[in-house]
């Protein structure tokens, strides 16, 4: 049984890219001829939702923060890109691209790059010879920053093109990242206690991933159904993301990656920066679209992973290139084990 849903877990995540298509292509034609069918949905959103932030939850491990002293430029600039940079950056290219776009889409747009990293970027950093457990930390704190961060940012720029209630999103934000944060870490504790370390990791956590990601496509396939008619008159725009995406998440990879190297930070570490600065949370993304916004901005969470997820592919492909071009600049260093250190981290 534990195989079976490991092997599902690992298709789930595979497979990603081809299952929210096929979920938008879905609810695009379910909510063009059975636009009811959404009315009926609608009120198991917020379930929805629950089982779509719960389990991702309780797969983070609160304990990294003890590492936070080891980790402290690492941490440093990851957050700078995260929580400055990336949202400038969005606001600007909004201004500069989206001119004249509908005012929801540019506040999903800018909501999308604003959010913490995903729990795929273990898995892009692993695979680029990165230090997960640096991409795990970056994680856990980005949650804990994005409660406060997340509403400022969104008050500050997005609030340029739509009227903003900063009170009204901080406590939806507070709804969708704090209160799921908070009982993911009660339950991860308690099954770690009752069943220990390893247990937890070989028998409940294959089980999370598909769980986050059934509620995911419910409360994506409920969000699009619902707008079907306003996205299929924009459908332009998914163009529009489509290009920005090929433009400014490259850029962001590449600035972090120049940052680290100009703090002398090592290359597993600085991987790790590069892709929490760039690949972003669905599933938060659209949490907080669906509801403190809606219309068209559940356009931005719900067509970006289809970019996102084949940009991430093609840098873990180039990141030998990648990590050759940066070693030449920031030479690797003697490492024991995990504990690998950085100039200042």
């Amino acid at each position: 049984m534990l195989e079976r849903m490991q092997r599902f877990s690992q298709f789930m995540q595979q497979k990603m890219t081809l299952f929210i298509f096929a979920d938008i292509v879905l609810a695009l034609v379910v909510g063009s001829f059975y636009p009811s069918l959404s009315d009926v949905l609608k009120p198991y959103l917020p379930a929805a939702m629950f089982v779509m932030l719960y389990p991702m939850m309780i797969g983070i491990a609160v304990r990294e923060l003890k590492q936070v002293g080891k980790e402290k430029s690492t941490l440093l600039l990851a957050n700078i890109m995260n929580f400055l940079l990336s949202p400038l950056i969005a606001f600007l290219w909004a201004i500069l691209a989206f001119q004249g776009y509908d005012p929801h889409f540019i506040a999903g747009w800018i909501l999308k790059l604003t959010v913490p990293p995903a729990g795929m970027v273990l898995v892009w950093t692993g695979l680029s010879r990165g230090r997960v457990e640096s991409a795990l930390l970056i994680q856990v704190v980005g949650y804990l920053i994005a409660i406060a961060a997340v509403p400022l940012w969104m008050y500050l720029l997005a609030g340029t093109f739509v009227d903003i209630d900063l009170m009204l999103i901080s406590k939806y934000v507070f709804l969708i990242i704090f209160l799921p944060l908070t009982l993911g870490i009660i339950t991860r504790m308690g099954l770690i206690r009752k069943l220990g370390q390893n247990h937890f990791q070989k028998e409940v956590s294959p089980f999370l991933p598909p769980f986050s990601s059934i509620g995911m496509y419910v409360v994506l396939f409920t969000a699009i159904s619902g707008e079907a008619p306003t996205i299929i008159q924009n459908l332009g725009l998914i163009a529009s993301l489509g290009g920005s995406v090929l433009i400014i998440y490259p850029l962001m990879f590449m600035v972090s990656l120049s940052i680290a190297s100009w703090f002398d930070i090592d290359y597993p570490r600085a991987i790790a920066i590069a892709f929490s600065s760039t690949a972003k949370n669905h599933g938060l993304t659209l949490a907080i679209a669906v509801s403190a916004f809606g219309g068209l901005a559940i356009l931005p969470p719900s067509f970006l992973p289809l970019f996102q997820v084949l940009l991430m592919l093609s840098l873990w492909k180039l990141s030998p290139r990648i990590q050759r071009v940066y070693e030449r600049r920031v030479p690797s260093r003697q490492i024991t084990g995990n504990a690998m250190h950085s100039k200042g981290g």
